[in-house]
């Protein structure tokens, strides 16, 4: 367990600025195109791995992962992907998910499978929003395209 909490410990609050504020390697190896995230995802998966060789449920690893995905999706977005390398420390919530989870199984997997339970529903209306603005997006372009032809459009 020492393990992983010193490597979180070095990805996300290593250092720390006059005004408490800390960060750690994550953020700066970030800065390093493609290489930078690779090192520091294969930190973040080495402590779901540990996890689950303690034992840790499969709603609590899923809840890690899924602070690793959200941590990668928005690493993408130029200058606020930098910005949130330095806020989210993903491992240092993993490590407390572990945590939590070896002194309260029971309670720490209800949790976990809440938050799953939203991060599913919030994905599936995502996933629908994203089928109905492609149509709306469809109708649209025929619309302009028909109206251009003076064609009434089958739709």
């Amino acid at each position: 367990m020492n393990d992983i909490k010193y490597i979180a410990n070095q990805l996300d609050t290593k250092f720390k600025l006059p005004n408490g504020w800390r960060f750690g390697w994550d953020g700066i190896l970030g800065l390093i195109p493609g290489v930078g995230n690779l090192v520091t995802d294969a930190f973040a998966f080495y402590i779901i791995f540990r996890a689950a060789t303690l034992g840790c449920s499969l709603a609590v690893l899923a809840q890690m992962v899924v602070n690793i995905v959200i941590d990668n999706i928005v690493d993408k977005i130029p200058v606020l992907g930098f910005l949130f390398d330095f806020i989210w420390k993903a491992n240092t919530k993993n490590v407390s998910l572990l945590e939590n989870y070896l002194q309260q199984p029971d309670a720490s997997r209800k949790q976990s499978k809440i938050f799953l339970f939203i991060v599913g529903v919030v994905l599936f209306l995502f996933f629908i929003g994203t089928i109905v603005t492609t149509f709306l997006i469809f109708k649209w372009l025929f619309s302009l395209i028909f109206s251009e032809a003076q064609i009434s459009p089958v739709l």
